[in-house]
């Protein structure tokens, strides 16, 4: 060690955390030229959910209209039922790769998103480099293949934890994305960001921003969504799904999964509490939008005694894939509700997100 770092700790604290951003911005590099690399050559398999949205993206006069998605379907031998569901926002993220090839569009779709996910993981994940291990987990894994949108929301969801303290405006910004690309994924983040008025201010501003950019593909889109939601409601219940909701139908179970989902909202005030509370007050979550918890539930496994044998159990449970059915999001949601609060992050860990990842913890 220099001696200018043994009579400043505050310029080896600077040291360390560029050392962890040069690890992460190397790993998140890997992860793009890996995983754009299998985008590439996976296209053959048809990612379907993606080709959904470069569908969309590529039609965006008309995006909701079934006739687009039965187009697709027709010349890629696609069976099933795959509808466009995402707000007119998205649009603004999707329409880019519209431009392109649809495998082409894929590789660089799937390269960002695994980049920007790992990025936001190996600053959660101690060490960095273990934020690897995340693509072998089934929820990461469901999400790549068909290049769902959950690891772009994940990133962003990490990203605002990490930077809440520190960079408020930014955390809000981030959070507004995440909210107009999967708005249900946000549902809660009033109440687990209660309190934090500059950062829920910044969010209003970055949404209604984007919102009002979204008008360049007319405004007409948002009635279109809304139809497009409407009809979708008849399609939930053939679905497969993970939501505790299709064990309670009616009001009661509906109104007591609420209040569960506000529960844990209050309570952990995290990144947990937004994904799992979201699951108990939305109809139609599949196994891979529990990508964004599967960072912290892979710090919770690797650091058991700091966060408990139970915590460590949760997040061993979503990792190995078994909250993947409605049983299980239910045992998932339950067990959440009733995590005891982990001990307070380690001195060494301040900056590298943890601490706003668990700034007020479950």
């Amino acid at each position: 060690m220099s001696l200018a770092r043994l009579l400043s700790p505050a310029a080896e604290g600077a040291a360390s955390v560029q050392s962890r951003m040069a690890q992460r911005a190397a790993l998140a590099l890997l992860a793009l030229v890996l995983w754009g690399g299998f985008a590439f050559f996976h296209a053959k398999v048809k990612p379907a959910d993606f080709y959904v949205f470069w569908a969309a993206a590529r039609h965006w006069q008309a995006p909701y209209d079934p006739a687009v998605i039965a187009q697709l379907q027709a010349s890629l031998h696609i069976d099933g039922a795959w509808p466009f569901v995402y707000p007119p926002t998205f649009l603004l993220v999707a329409w880019p790769f519209g431009l392109a090839p649809a495998p082409a569009a894929y590789a660089v779709w799937t390269g960002l998103s695994a980049a920007l996910f790992t990025f936001a993981a190996a600053g959660v994940v101690r060490p960095p480099w273990a934020a690897a291990a995340l693509f072998i987990v089934p929820p990461v894994v469901l999400a790549v293949s068909p290049g769902q949108t959950s690891l772009l929301v994940g990133a962003a969801m990490a990203g605002g934890f990490e930077v809440l303290r520190s960079r408020p405006r930014l955390a809000g910004l981030l959070f507004a994305v995440a909210a107009v690309i999967k708005p249900q994924a946000m549902i809660l983040a009033p109440i687990v960001l209660w309190g934090e008025t500059l950062t829920l201010t910044w969010a209003a501003i970055g949404g209604l921003g984007l919102i009002a950019a979204s008008f360049v593909f007319g405004p007409g889109r948002w009635v279109e969504w809304l139809g497009a939601l409407r009809d979708f409601q008849a399609v939930i219940p053939a679905t497969d799904r993970i939501n505790p909701s299709a064990l309670l139908p009616g009001w009661a179970g509906t109104a007591a999964l609420a209040l569960l989902g506000v529960w844990i909202a209050w309570r952990s005030r995290n990144l947990l509490g937004l994904v799992a509370g979201a699951l108990c007050l939305t109809p139609y979550a599949h196994q891979y939008d529990l990508a964004p918890l599967a960072p912290p539930a892979l710090a919770w496994l690797i650091d058991w005694r700091r966060s408990g044998w139970a915590r460590a159990a949760v997040g061993g449970a979503l990792l190995a894939g078994l909250v993947a059915t409605p049983v299980a999001g239910l045992a998932f949601v339950a067990a959440a509700a009733a995590l005891p609060r982990p001990r307070p992050p380690a001195p060494e860990a301040s900056g590298s997100g943890i601490p706003a990842l668990q700034r007020a913890p479950a």
